[in-house]
């Protein structure tokens, strides 16, 4: 079936609340797409009830930020629940959730003094990222807050030129260490597949050529490197590996061939995602990739 599997939203990191996703979804001819937030799964029901009514399916989801220091992995995975349930999972984010808000406190205060501007606010920064729908006092339960929801906040407050794109903010400031990085505690790739496995998850290995620049010809020399790599993770309890859009079909196109083709030598099934972030954000790619999914694969039953 038609489908995309990453998709973002004011939850985490996107610019649209789950609502307006799933209409533009629908919108885009999909049949099946998955709501993937950084760290939380708390718009899955929202963006689940929007689908349903406008016939389109959807499976509960979220990308969690992790590490694998055996292999210097520092990214994400992606989780699926087909079979609805995810407690295990919830319940082991629900720190790395209160220590990204804690981040985005610090980070306010140090902006506070480096701009001199002492109305800076993390409630002000809240009231941006719910919008004037939404008081900050009715905010929803999960939110998961991240730099982009600073550098969009400094944005709004003309504290950074309306041209400064997210990147050259981040070499500016966090790169040079003007603003101290912080980075918060991440689970480690095992305890996430041990979570997912205890709710009857899959887990899937995103944007694989993340970890080689997005580069198509260094992909094909390092060719083993990349095996190595999808091994290692299927070794560990990750069943599947994402097909994804990097930018433009020039890159996309070859990286993926190359994924597809080891992915079926080791056994995982293949997912379809263009990490799209909605309107404003500069990853509008709902309406760029997608793919003819196969479906999930059996989930065996956890144990007790």
């Amino acid at each position: 079936m038609h489908a995309n599997l990453h998709l973002h939203s004011r939850y985490s990191d996107g610019s649209l609340w789950p609502e307006r996703i799933a209409e533009l979804a629908a919108g885009a001819g999909l049949a099946l797409a998955a709501l993937t937030d950084h760290d939380t799964l708390a718009g899955c029901a929202r963006f689940a009830d929007a689908a349903r009514k406008l016939g389109l399916a959807t499976v509960n989801a979220c990308e969690i930020d992790c590490v694998a220091p055996e292999i210097g992995y520092r990214s994400e995975l992606l989780a699926y629940f087909p079979r609805g349930a995810y407690a295990a999972t919830a319940a082991l984010l629900g720190s790395v959730l209160a220590a990204r808000r804690a981040r985005l406190e610090r980070f306010v205060e140090r902006a506070r003094t480096l701009f001199r501007r002492p109305e800076l606010g993390f409630d002000k920064l809240l009231a941006r990222k719910l919008g004037p729908e939404i008081p900050p006092e009715g905010a929803p339960e999960g939110l998961s807050f991240n730099k982009v929801d600073f550098f969009t906040y400094l944005k709004a407050e003309g504290v950074i030129e309306p041209s400064v794109r997210y990147r050259e903010f981040g070499r500016a400031y966090f790169d040079s260490g003007l603003i101290r990085q912080e980075r918060f505690p991440k689970p480690e790739a095992e305890e996430v597949a041990a979570a997912a496995r205890a709710d009857g998850g899959l887990l899937v290995l995103p944007h694989p050529g993340h970890q080689f620049g997005d580069d198509p010809a260094r992909m094909k020399r390092e060719q083993a490197r990349v095996y190595e790599l999808l091994a290692w993770f299927r070794d560990r309890g990750v069943a599947g590996v994402e097909l994804y859009w990097y930018g433009d079909a020039e890159r996309s196109a070859p990286i993926n061939k190359l994924v597809a083709g080891l992915a079926a030598e080791l056994g995982l099934f293949v997912t379809y995602g263009s990490d799209c972030h909605g309107p404003g954000s500069e990853k509008h790619t709902l309406g760029k990739f997608a793919g003819d999914f196969g479906g999930f694969p059996e989930v065996a039953c956890p144990t007790a």
